[in-house]
């Protein structure tokens, strides 16, 4: 039908070339209906579908699950969050000679982020020379916009008021908690993610966060 119709076009036979086009709407409609094409348009649809926040879900994690993970896998962990909330470009870059940056990004709105994710037995807490280290590193070195370090346990009076001097975002478990349970990083960032110097998170995330992450 195509060479036949490209012909008419060249000979200018527009009465043929009308008819053609009606055959050959006709014929697509009897064999959609059919169910011929069915399946070839839905894949069409899943191909070309946009990638969204949804392409990025996993399994809901619990804190049981959180708490049993290794370094690394608890830094895969954060970037996924990353990746759910939009953020560009997400590397996990932890290991040996990261400098304090276990997982780098852009936010959404193209600012660089730089994460140090502790993941602590729950009796530890991150002190103040973690978060001197993390100082050090995460503007003179990785160049970070925002940077954020992040833990499944707590930080200690001496390290927050480090990281509030220093512009350092913490997440505790209580934030992290909010951040799993579907809160975007740029709520919690806009929110300001530190607790009260001194305020010791319970085993849970607060009422109403259930403790699923992304």
């Amino acid at each position: 039908m195509c060479v036949v119709a490209a012909y008419c076009g060249l000979r200018q036979d527009w009465e043929l070339l009308r008819a053609i086009v009606v055959i050959a709407v006709l014929v697509i409609g009897v064999l959609y209906i059919c169910g011929l094409f069915r399946p070839t348009v839905r894949s069409e649809r899943r191909r070309w579908s946009p990638r969204t926040r949804s392409s990025t879900r996993s399994r809901p994690v619990s804190f049981a699950a959180v708490d049993a993970m290794t370094g690394t896998r608890f830094e895969e962990h954060v970037a996924q969050l990353c990746r759910r909330d939009a953020c560009l470009d997400v590397e996990v870059s932890g290991g040996a000679g990261d400098l304090g940056a276990d997982v780098v990004a852009r936010l959404p709105d193209g600012r660089n982020l730089v994460i140090q994710c502790k993941r602590l037995g729950r009796t530890r807490a991150v002190g103040s020379p973690d978060m001197q280290r993390f100082v050090g590193t995460a503007r003179p070195v990785h160049g970070a916009d925002v940077a954020i370090l992040v833990t499944n346990s707590r930080f200690t009076a001496p390290a927050r008021r480090l990281a509030r001097t220093q512009d350092i975002v913490t997440l505790d478990r209580r934030a992290l908690g909010r951040w799993m349970a579907g809160t975007d990083l740029a709520t919690i960032l806009r929110s300001g993610a530190a607790a009260p110097v001194g305020s010791t998170p319970t085993g849970a995330p607060p009422s109403g966060v259930g403790g699923l992450g992304a």
